[in-house]
């Protein structure tokens, strides 16, 4: 899953605005790193839309995570005073499990594979709704095979045969400058089949899918692939022809300037989540220029905060707190980026000012306070 759905299972739509549950308590629930960071982000200001796309997170991974604050009781819904008891306990959100077990291949299979393997599609069963779409085409028959690609297939690891294939194909084609063939596209491809043969890969190839898992050297291959199928997509979607052919999606309708602002976002979003930084700030930049909207500005302020920019992220921060002064985690997110430009006066300032801001999230209230604290401790050293 790569774009956000219309309604999750057990929440609704995600165009709700959810809150903080009063009285939850994250330590007892037995919350982790990652579902503490999202349920941070949940202060009754923002859409679950917006919360998935703002946490940085791959977005099935962050809309498991949701789903888990909700069966424990963290989250309610717009008219809820309590949150429902779940029937069973619940279990912590993890990764999606491959279905199949890893097969160690032997000498006589690694050159074998079957038509659908290869392509990697398949027909529809009968009396199925619709066709799912084909998967992108690389080559996993491996033809001649180094001795590096066959010991990396007999590796014991939790990957199946089919996943390590794939990324041993594709890491051939991740330092070529065919970035069609690296999304396994032909080069007339338009811009649906572009956005669809990179969010499949994504999904297949995301190494958060695998966490927990043993990928032995398949784990830097992942990455590697990864990265260079952002930058692939990246090239051919900012280009004249990705543009022209975006504008084609569902009509003959011309492309709005806040159509453009958003795709620039969903794009700058993937690459800040691939780990180029850098390069995601670039489209960052490009979104808010075209749309300057307090949500592209915040995640903009993120980025460059992880780039190590503070400049640029108090840049953003402030406007992002301009558009949204009564939001207390837009507020945080001002002071941080005073305190990583050597502001602390400036931070302390902001951060008093966001504790005034009323908000039924109490872990965000947390969040302030420690942070309040600790620029007062830094201000009197």
């Amino acid at each position: 899953m790569s774009t956000v759905p219309a309604e999750i299972a057990g929440i609704g739509s995600t165009a709700q605005r959810l809150r903080v549950s009063p009285g939850f308590d994250p330590l007892k629930a037995s919350v982790g790193p990652e579902e503490y960071f999202v349920l941070s982000r949940i202060d009754g200001t923002q859409t679950l839309r917006e919360v998935l796309l703002t946490t940085g997170l791959p977005i099935d991974r962050a809309v498991s995570i949701v789903t888990r604050l909700r069966s424990i009781g963290a989250l309610l819904v717009p008219g809820e005073t309590t949150a429902p008891s779940p029937a069973d306990p619940p279990k912590r959100a993890a990764s999606p499990r491959s279905a199949a077990p890893a097969r160690r291949p032997t000498p006589q299979n690694v050159p074998i594979m079957s038509r659908a393997a290869t392509s990697g599609s398949g027909a529809a069963s009968p009396g199925a709704a619709s066709p799912m779409p084909a998967a992108p085409a690389h080559d996993l028959s491996l033809p001649s095979a180094t001795a590096e690609e066959l010991a990396a297939l007999a590796e014991d690891t939790d990957l199946a045969e089919r996943e390590r294939r794939r990324i041993l194909a594709m890491a051939r084609l991740a330092h070529g400058r065919d970035p069609h063939a690296l999304l396994g596209v032909p080069a007339e491809a338009d811009a649906r089949v572009l956005k669809l043969a990179y969010f499949q890969i994504s999904k297949e190839i995301h190494p958060d899918r695998y966490y927990g898992k043993r990928l032995g050297s398949f784990a830097a291959r992942m990455s590697t692939v990864f990265e260079a199928t952002s930058r692939a997509y990246a090239r051919l979607t900012s280009s004249d022809k990705g543009r022209a052919a975006a504008k084609q999606l569902a009509s003959d309708q011309p492309q709005t300037p806040q159509e453009y602002a958003a795709e620039l976002f969903e794009r700058a979003c993937q690459v800040e989540i691939s780990g180029d930084a850098l390069e995601a700030m670039k489209l960052f930049a490009a979104a808010v220029r075209v749309d300057p909207q307090a949500r592209y500005l915040r995640r903009a302020a993120s980025c460059a905060l992880a780039a190590e920019q503070p400049r640029t992220a108090v840049e953003y921060a402030k406007k992002a707190h301009t558009l949204a002064p009564n939001d207390p985690s837009v507020a945080r997110l001002l002071a941080s980026a005073f305190r990583a430009a050597g502001k602390l006066a400036d931070a302390e300032e902001v951060l008093v000012m966001a504790m005034a801001i009323k908000s039924e999230n109490d872990v965000l209230a947390a969040e302030l306070r420690n942070d309040l604290a600790e620029v007062r401790r830094l201000l009197a050293h």
